[in-house]
């Protein structure tokens, strides 16, 4: 029994080694070598010595290692500012990378908006801006700070929400109670410290209610804020195949009294027509329709999406950074290029089907910068925190 224990251990010794030699003699396959390769790439982070431009990054097919690998990456320099007409940037509550990247690059915008307030209306008479719980006023003097060269202002978007209609036409028929609305918002703007605000109301009755009514009421709050040495600033949707929300006309009828026009030239495209975001061609055919005369079109902000979005054979929905990082990692080649929209995008296969994928590149996002400052535009971005890093640089 002895000899047969120690046979037994002889073998497994012999098996062993026989293993141990297989496992360091033999070489690893090239795909191996790669993946071994790619994950000791460090990725670039935070501030570094050069520009997106230096670093020849403006390419209009990245390859998405290309990506992965730099867009964490700003220049060190945060404080420099390219793009010379306003620029407005927009932080939600529920992101708070936005705020973060406000208060790092303060000096690249003239104005931020954060998304805090709404105002309800409690009977005649009676207005009540709620939201305010998220005033930061930390964040402010920091914000304020870091764009000082700029001379950035704070202007939080106003939203009418939850309205019905019935509210909306007690409003805007009567010049009382857009006064009394108009004092509401100054008192508000006054506590804060706000520079002003950014008003979203025409695209969500637009069509319900006739344009001079609109025009009237904006007249009335705009001037109650210009007159104190405050901004404001009103959204207004594009020009869409077949609807036109906001015309040539109005523009002319609220040139003299708004500071800017928020034009919302994103979201071309949908689950029921996919395709890109915003196509260049159409941005500028949104831009000159509103404006023939470029003397004039210094008050347009140009809308730029910082997000994207993912179409597949059941639908789609929007995608901010992270997600699209996390679907670039399991993208292997370049992206494809749309000469007609100036876009890149990308079709992936899954587990669970194709993925069409459209979000903004170093590329993209030039051309429009390019296209804003050749029609004498301002740009304003949505939103701050959901785009990459390194498209900073730009600005």
């Amino acid at each position: 029994m002895l000899i047969k224990h120690y046979i037994l251990l002889l073998i497994q010794l012999i098996i062993c080694v026989l293993h141990f030699t297989e496992a360091t003699l033999t070489p690893k396959s090239p795909r191996s070598n790669k993946e071994a390769k790619e994950d000791s790439v460090k990725i670039l982070s935070g501030p570094v010595n050069q520009t997106v431009i230096d670093r020849n990054l403006l390419t209009k097919s990245p390859s998405s290692k290309n990506i992965l690998h730099n867009h964490q990456a700003y220049y060190k320099d945060t404080t420099e500012s390219n793009f010379e007409g306003l620029v407005l940037g927009y932080v939600t509550p529920w992101n708070n990378h936005g705020y973060d990247i406000a208060k790092l690059f303060g000096n690249k915008f003239t104005h931020i908006s954060p998304v805090w307030l709404q105002v309800k209306r409690r009977g005649s008479l009676k207005y009540e801006i709620i939201g305010t719980h998220d005033v930061d006023k930390k964040w402010i003097e920091d914000v304020k700070k870091a764009g000082r060269n700029r001379k950035l202002k704070i202007v939080p978007r106003l939203l009418f929400d939850g309205w019905s209609m019935k509210d909306y036409k007690a409003l805007l028929g009567d010049l009382e109670e857009a006064k009394k609305l108009s004092e509401t918002l100054l008192r508000c703007c006054q506590r804060y410290e706000f520079n002003g605000l950014v008003v979203e109301v025409w695209s969500q009755i637009a069509g319900n209610i006739p344009s001079h009514a609109l025009i009237d009421f904006i007249k009335v709050v705009a001037s109650q804020l210009t007159d104190n040495n405050l901004n404001f600033i009103l959204v207004i949707p594009p020009k869409r195949e077949g609807q036109i929300l906001f015309t040539a006309e109005d523009f002319e009828s609220l040139y003299d009294d708004v500071t800017a026009f928020s034009l919302m030239t994103y979201d071309f495209s949908s689950v029921q027509r996919p395709g890109p975001n915003a196509p260049i061609n159409w941005m500028e055919d949104c831009i000159t329709y509103l404006s023939p005369d470029s003397s004039k079109r210094s008050k347009i902000l140009t809308g730029l999406n910082y997000y994207g979005n993912v179409f597949t054979a059941n639908g789609g929905r929007p995608i901010v950074g992270h997600e699209y990082i996390t679907l670039l990692k399991h993208f292997k080649g370049k992206m494809d290029y749309d000469p007609d929209s100036a876009e890149s995008f990308f079709e992936m296969r899954a587990p669970d089907g194709r993925y069409m994928v459209f979000y903004p590149t170093l590329h993209s996002i030039n051309e429009r910068l390019l296209l804003a400052d050749k029609l004498g535009t301002g740009i304003s971005i949505w939103e701050l925190g959901q785009g990459l890093d390194y498209f900073y640089d730009l600005l």
